[in-house]
């Protein structure tokens, strides 16, 4: 009792400097949901006892560039999460999240948004999500790769999905060696929440060969919305429009001292115009080299293709990326990775930056 009394003082005070807004109080009203029905569950079992905890991450950075872009510079900071997760009986929970860096405005203000908010149901070998939730599109390969805090994964960082969405996500682990998983979301991501017609549909199977390994297939069908088409460029005054599909492909190694990944994603008809498309690979490997250190590199590729009556490349993410850094960790709470990253973003120009990333997570 004295830790939730604590947390909604705490929250309070959260809401308050950030301003309060719906998002904030909406997040308020659920964690007071939470709580209030704890007492319903807590006659389920003498041997279970519900219980909850706080979340609370944040992501802060510094980088500089050399060369030409020796100018820019300065402190960052990508994720602000403070939540509550409450487990109300053994197969059954509840969670909220609000990301208090979760965008900028088009004044560089800090945008908040309620990144979760979702109930689960975990028996049996399922596990169902319904609400706003994590989706599977790319979050075994974050898991995989190690170093969220310090870049997003292949898709996230090419904006080829959203991480998480609002809809049903449901999994199942048939033995050791398969599982399945499957989603029916809005599409839009969690920062843009409407209702329509069109909905993305997903489905994927991960096979564990042997141990410590792992093949990923995955694909999905987001159905054709007008409102939602990418914008036409200048030059092109006509597109055919269709449904727009992603495809993911994934192998991985991950024990307790190594941990790497080999990825291909492709969207198809992206923005829903056909022939619109873009892929690319990602390879990365983190290796333990002592007890509180770790060292990683990336290399990504990203490339894309133009509809017949585009007359210049769409896409300004095409290129490649490489990267390389060292991770000390002096407390399970916080990790601290100096990295050096090389971008040519449209092969012809290189940008290089040194950065220092720090995660919080308690």
């Amino acid at each position: 009792m004295r830790l939730q009394c604590c947390f909604q003082i705490f929250t309070l005070y959260f809401v308050k400097k950030l301003g309060m807004g719906m998002k904030q109080l909406s997040f308020i009203i659920c964690i007071i949901i939470l709580q209030g029905i704890n007492s319903c569950f807590a006659q389920d079992s003498t041997a279970f006892k519900p219980s909850g905890k706080i979340i609370a991450r944040s992501f802060i950075d510094y980088s500089t560039g050399f060369g030409h872009v020796n100018h820019e510079k300065g402190f960052d900071i990508t994720r602000a999460f403070l939540g509550y997760n409450y487990k109300f009986t053994r197969t059954f929970s509840g969670q909220v999240i609000i990301d208090g860096a979760s965008g900028k405005s088009s004044s560089n203000d800090i945008e908040v948004h309620l990144r979760n908010a979702f109930v689960n149901w975990s028996d049996k070998g399922f596990n169902i999500n319904v609400g706003l939730t994590g989706l599977m599109q790319f979050s075994i390969q974050e898991n995989y790769f190690m170093h969220r805090y310090v870049l997003k994964s292949f898709q996230d960082l090419n904006k080829m999905a959203p991480s998480v969405d609002l809809g049903v996500t449901a999994e199942y682990k048939f033995n050791d060696y398969i599982s399945a998983d499957v989603s029916i979301t809005n599409g839009e991501g969690y920062k843009k929440i409407k209702k329509d017609n069109n909905m993305r549909y997903a489905a994927g199977i991960s096979l564990h060969p042997i141990k410590n390994t792992i093949l990923r297939v995955y694909a999905d069908i987001y159905n054709d919305d007008e409102a939602g088409r990418d914008a036409l460029p200048e030059s092109a005054t006509d597109a055919k429009y269709k449904d727009q599909y992603s495809l993911s492909l994934f192998a991985g190694y991950q024990d307790k001292n190594i941990s790497g990944g080999v990825e291909y994603n492709r969207v198809y008809n992206k923005g829903f115009i056909e022939k619109k498309d873009y892929y690319g690979y990602s390879a990365y490997a983190s290796g333990k080299v002592a007890s509180k250190w770790r060292v990683f590199a990336r290399y990504d590729l990203m490339d894309s293709t133009n509809p017949d009556n585009f007359t210049s490349p769409w896409n300004s993410l095409d290129g490649q990326l490489m990267m390389i850094g060292v991770e000390f960790q002096p407390l399970k709470q916080l990790k601290i990775a100096p990295n050096f990253r090389n971008i040519n973003a449209d092969r012809s120009k290189s940008e290089q930056y040194a950065y220092i990333n720090i995660e919080f997570n308690l």
